[in-house]
Parts: structure tokens; C-alpha cells; sequence
């Protein structure tokens, strides 16, 4: 499913054990009178907390959008900053003329 309305986004440090608590819960299907009626249920000795944690994070949001708040005009309250990005490792120099020498060994001390 393409990004935007109805998809959900989660972190890529979600790992196997995080999604099968999300999806824990099997949907039951059961007629009484003759109509039916769909009931969520967890399979016994299966873990859902991450679905639940899930589900009143959503219901907190709903209700704070009921009060009145909106995330657009929250977001377009910020502040824009500019990030300055920085190489990951740093890259370490000597001055010229030094004696040192710049090799693995050298850094690594072996």
C-alpha cells in the first residue's frame, strides 16, 4: 500500500516479536439470532501489549481532537530549523610536517 491515508508507519527498529504482538488478536465471527457478530479474541499464551499500547495511543489522540486540537496548526507553530548534518565518524587530522602518520596500525595502536 502506498504512503498516505489508512497506512500505518513504524519504526524500522520494530523487530519480528513487536509485529506478531500487533497482530495477535484473530477477529471471531459468531451468529446469535441469526445475525452476526464479530468479536476480537486472543489466542491463549499469545503476547499483545504492543497492539494495546498501540490502541490507547490512538484513542488519547482521538480524544485530544475532540478538544479541539489540531495537529496541522500545531506543526505549522514550529519553528522551522535548519540541521546542520554531520559525518558520522569523525575525521581526525594532524598538522603537517608532524612525524605522525596516519595509518591503520597507527590508529589502532597495534
Amino acid at each position: 500500500m502506498p504512503p498516505g491515508a489508512g497506512s500505518c508507519h513504524f519504526p524500522l527498529e520494530r523487530d519480528a516479536a513487536w509485529f506478531e504482538q500487533l497482530t495477535a488478536e484473530r477477529v471471531r465471527t459468531r451468529y446469535v439470532k441469526g445475525f452476526p457478530q464479530c468479536t476480537w479474541w486472543k489466542p491463549d499464551g499469545r503476547r499483545n501489549e504492543a497492539l494495546d499500547t498501540r490502541v490507547y495511543a490512538y484513542a488519547a489522540l482521538r480524544g485530544l481532537i475532540a478538544m479541539g486540537l489540531s495537529l496541522n496548526a500545531r506543526a505549522a507553530a514550529l519553528p522551522v530549523t535548519q540541521t546542520k548534518t554531520t559525518p558520522s565518524t569523525p575525521v581526525v587530522t594532524s598538522p603537517a610536517g608532524s612525524g605522525t602518520r596516519s595509518t591503520p596500525e597507527a590508529r589502532t595502536g597495534s
